[in-house]
């Protein structure tokens, strides 16, 4: 499993969500469900870039501790950032962020279930 399997996924998940929250919209007369879902969809896939870059460096140990601690610190602060819009902006729902946030470690789960944890060749 790779990270261009798991944002592929993680997109066919987003328009699968998109249109459960449009749904969802219609029957609440509130879109900010749906506005929350891809706000937290854009700020998740900012997040895993940022978690693949700690792993690269990481692993090539080219960074020092000072830097992977530093990336791990930014991506607690972009979390943040996304539930602090929810909270001040009547446009952007805080479930609807929740729910984007978890669209990328939902799709490692399902490639993982569809690869029987490794690569298919």
């Amino acid at each position: 499993m790779n990270e261009k399997n798991v944002i592929k996924s993680s997109y066919l998940l987003f328009i699968v969500g998109m249109v459960i929250f449009f749904i969802l919209g219609i029957i609440l007369k509130d879109y900010s469900y749906m506005i929350g879902f891809a706000v937290g969809f854009v700020i998740n896939v900012i997040i895993f870039q940022l978690i693949i870059k700690m792993c690269d460096a990481i692993l090539n140990m080219k960074s020092s501790t000072t830097m992977i601690v530093l990336m791990f610190v930014c991506k607690g602060i972009i979390y943040a950032i996304g539930f602090y819009i929810a909270v001040k902006s009547s446009y952007v729902n805080i479930i609807g962020v929740f729910c984007g946030y978890m669209l990328t470690k939902l799709s490692i789960y399902l490639e993982g279930i569809k690869h029987k944890g490794g690569d298919v060749k």
